[in-house]
């Protein structure tokens, strides 16, 4: 394996530069950079202030985050075009900045899909609500593996398509729900309910419709059940 091929997300944000020579981390970076402006490019011809709000904002971040930003906008940008959906409007300022800041600062590779998963929705049907970043920021790859649980048991189809669309590439699909129940789920769940993306009534767990609404604007654009 290449340095350039190492696994970047196996190791802490912290050790990323370390672990990669200076030459190899050089070019990983320069490779971010221009990966990263190429991307936001047509953003900036057709809305130049949002543009370059978001280049500016990634030109601020250290090299490290840089490489997993760019990393993120480029899984979204390919969600949307494999999704074969027709882009609405301009996407809102909020969300992308947010978005982007986050994923820089994530290096667990299932939390950086999904926001990946948000920024590709919000190019896509532009109305992911602007909380959403606040309360994914705020949520760990365990209380998402319980969010999904509970989502699962809707009687609505959308929801279940949802659910399903959030967590099918997720590498904590691998694992059983059953370990999170086990070790993390209490916290979470307390957690999911503070953030009132969860209710309990008559000793059922529930989304709410904050909790619906947030999994439909984190769900993978391109999936399909066929």
């Amino acid at each position: 394996m290449s340095d350039d091929d190492k696994n970047l997300d196996i190791i802490g944000l912290g050790k990323l530069a370390e672990a990669i020579p200076d030459a190899s981390w050089n070019r990983l970076v320069k490779t971010a950079c221009d990966t990263f402006s190429k991307l936001i490019s047509p953003i900036t011809a057709t809305t130049y202030g949002l543009g370059q709000l978001i280049q500016s904002k990634f030109d601020g971040m250290v090299d490290a985050q840089k490489v997993l930003a760019a990393d993120t906008v480029k899984r979204a940008m390919q969600k949307v075009d494999k999704s074969k959906r027709q882009p609405k409007g301009n996407p809102k300022a909020i969300i992308l900045v947010r978005a982007v800041e986050n994923a820089s600062n994530e290096s667990d590779e299932n939390i950086r899909d999904i926001w990946a998963n948000l920024i590709a929705n919000e190019f896509i049907s532009n109305d992911v609500h602007p909380d959403f970043p606040r309360i994914l920021e705020r949520l760990s790859p365990s209380d998402a593996a319980v969010l999904a649980e509970i989502g699962s048991t809707t009687e609505k189809d959308s929801v279940k398509r949802a659910v399903k669309a959030a967590v099918h590439s997720l590498e904590f699909m691998s694992m059983s729900f059953s370990r999170f129940v086990e070790e993390e789920a209490d916290f979470s769940r307390e957690q999911l309910q503070h953030l009132n993306l969860v209710r309990i009534s008559s000793g059922q767990w529930n989304l709410t419709l904050i909790g619906e609404e947030f999994l439909k604007s984190v769900a993978d654009p391109t999936f399909s059940e066929r």
